[in-house]
């Protein structure tokens, strides 16, 4: 009996033996954990709440394998890995833009008109007309609604410098084009020409005359005049998209929401973004979209199957459905509950009515698809949230997600019906600062109304309810940016920002209890918006396990005033574990 015991017991020593012979430990140094890159000595904010703050990141391929201290990072270090001192700046997830325009590249590069003097921006479209003689189109982008009255532009003035040749300009906020004579005429567009989607979508007319007045209010009436005098075409696009990705990247951003390609047919668009990426020269992740906005179109949810079924390589994903649900209130398209205080009775309509938006979100419900709707005033965020609700009573086990886009205008109602049903809250934080823009809102509006509803994010995240950021570029309230630092610090303090020198009326744009922490800002961000995207389970934050997409910053946000978070230099971005920008001599 001893005998048979000890025989057993030196077998099971001899496997033990042979077992640890053989057996690597999870951290021993082998050749297939060695790191590609490592930093060392840094501020790494994680965005995990439960362990927020590290020294040294590690990453292998275009994955993160290893955040914790520098003491115990050496075992990833080999003879071909690269490492970087981070001497205490700060590291973060890449940013993550969960609305945004890539391709307004298009748009942009015309002369820029971003002025609040008009004599300064009709000289600045002869210039650029007078060294672009062999354009077909005068173009521009970013004039100002505050540059005129409530009737907007007039194509007279455009008339006067250039008579000849046809002139297409781009309000600040996309939602409308100022064009002289000539453009109307080469569009074939006369006082008796339908407008496309009136009350939402229309040529501006003299109230007495009837003549056209050269103001194209909303994208349906902008793209019908276009389209006639010089469509956009793919290779075109492609070349404007080129150009601004590098800027991009610079600004610390690795990943999108594009809502919508507009400058070209979708497909159009989504193929240049797949080419770019099987070439290996696409810098960042995107999630698209199907862009509706037609009431006669009766199946946009197909739509969106049949584009996500096309485009689902690892960095161009189609997801979602973006419904236009009405317009902005300089344009006096937004929905309001109350009416506006310029237009006693009136709300503004719907571009497309709550009986096509149910129909929709419930589709989309039902097929799993995200939905990601523009929604700017509080008639229409209420619209929006009901679609909502119906749907989830529908189909309580769909994984669809629902995004309102902008959120300018909201009320406590429906901010507490935002948390209940898991509707995310989407801003473009970067607008809420009291410049003259505003001003133009406020006049419109009522001070009832924009003083105490406007861009409420700090009321979402108290109420439980997600956010997410992202600027809408080229899209703006008054000034163009698409740098998240930008829209982090107004979020943050809901004040102008000092470098671009900027006009304002008041010290922090109302309700200034709607100001955010840093790190609410930051989460966003990117927690935030990579859920908007779907892509929550792979980027938002520095773990082991999830794609290196990572911000280095010359400065901890932490540790400087918050005035001074929008003037932080990016010093590095790496996307998908490859460097796509560094300042020149940061990582020697």
């Amino acid at each position: 009996m001893i005998d048979n015991l000890k025989r057993i017991m030196a077998v099971v020593s001899f496997i033990l033996f042979m077992a640890m012979c053989f057996t690597v430990p999870v951290n021993a140094a082998t050749d297939d954990n060695y790191a590609d890159y490592v930093f060392t000595h840094g501020k790494v904010y994680t965005m995990n709440p439960v362990a927020p703050w590290h020294q040294a990141v590690a990453v292998k391929g275009n994955k993160i394998i290893y955040v914790g201290d520098d003491m115990h990072i050496a075992k990833y270090i080999g003879k071909g890995t690269k490492e970087i001192d981070l001497q205490g700046k700060m590291l973060l997830p890449g940013f993550v833009e969960s609305h945004i325009h890539p391709f307004s590249a298009v748009v942009t590069s015309g002369a820029d008109l971003q002025s609040d003097s008009l004599e300064e921006v009709l000289k600045k479209v002869k210039e650029w007309a007078d060294a672009h003689p062999d354009d077909k189109v005068v173009s521009g982008f970013g004039w100002r609604y505050n540059l005129f009255d409530a009737n907007g532009p007039n194509k007279q003035d455009l008339d006067a410098i250039i008579p000849d040749r046809p002139v297409f300009l781009y309000a600040i906020d996309g939602h409308s084009a100022w064009v002289n004579s000539k453009a109307l005429e080469m569009a074939g567009v006369t006082p008796s020409t339908p407008d496309p989607a009136y009350p939402f979508s229309y040529f501006k007319r003299n109230e007495k005359t009837g003549e056209l007045t050269g103001w194209l209010v909303e994208v349906p009436a902008e793209h019908l005049v276009k389209n006639a005098i010089d469509p956009t075409n793919p290779v075109s696009a492609a070349s404007a998209l080129k150009r601004q990705m590098p800027l991009f990247s610079a600004a610390g951003i690795t990943a999108v929401f594009d809502a919508g390609v507009l400058v070209v047919p979708t497909e159009d668009g989504l193929d240049i973004y797949q080419k770019l990426e099987k070439e290996m020269n696409l810098p960042i992740r995107v999630v698209g979209c199907y862009y509706w906005n037609n009431p006669q179109f009766e199946d946009p949810v197909g739509k969106v199957l049949a584009l996500k079924a096309k485009y689902n390589s690892e960095l161009v994903q189609v997801k979602a459905l973006k419904i236009n649900v009405d317009g902005g209130d300089m344009q006096h398209t937004a929905v309001m509950l109350k009416p506006y205080g310029d237009r006693p009775g009136f709300h503004g309509d719907f571009l497309l009515s709550p009986d096509l938006i149910n129909a929709a979100v419930l589709k989309a419900q039902a097929n799993g698809i995200d939905t990601h709707s523009h929604s700017y005033g509080d008639g229409a965020i209420k619209a929006n949230i009901d679609a909502v609700e119906l749907a989830r009573k529908a189909y309580p086990n769909s994984k669809s997600r629902h995004t309102i886009a902008h959120a300018i205008y909201m009320t406590d109602d429906e901010i507490a019906r935002l948390a209940k049903l898991d509707i995310v809250a989407q801003f473009s934080a970067q607008w809420a600062v009291p410049d003259p823009g505003i001003k133009v809102s406020v006049d419109i509006i009522g001070t009832d109304v924009a003083y105490k509803e406007y861009m409420r994010i700090a009321s979402v995240i108290k109420a439980g309810g997600r956010v997410a950021f992202g600027t809408d570029w080229a899209a703006a309230g008054y000034t163009s940016t698409y740098k998240p630092l930008d829209a982090i610090q107004v979020a943050t303090t809901r004040a102008i920002l000092p470098q671009y020198g900027l006009r304002q009326f008041l010290p922090q744009m109302p309700p200034v209890d709607e100001v955010v922490s840093l790190e609410e800002a930051l989460k966003a961000y990117t927690m935030g918006s990579a859920y908007v995207l779907g892509l929550e389970d792979k980027i938002g934050s520095v773990e082991a396990g999830k794609l290196a997409d990572l911000v280095v910053l010359e400065q901890n946000l932490f540790d400087i005033p918050k005035e001074n978070i929008s003037g932080t230099k990016v010093l590095f971005t790496m996307f998908n574990g490859k460097i796509v920008f560094e300042l020149p001599g940061f990582s020697r």
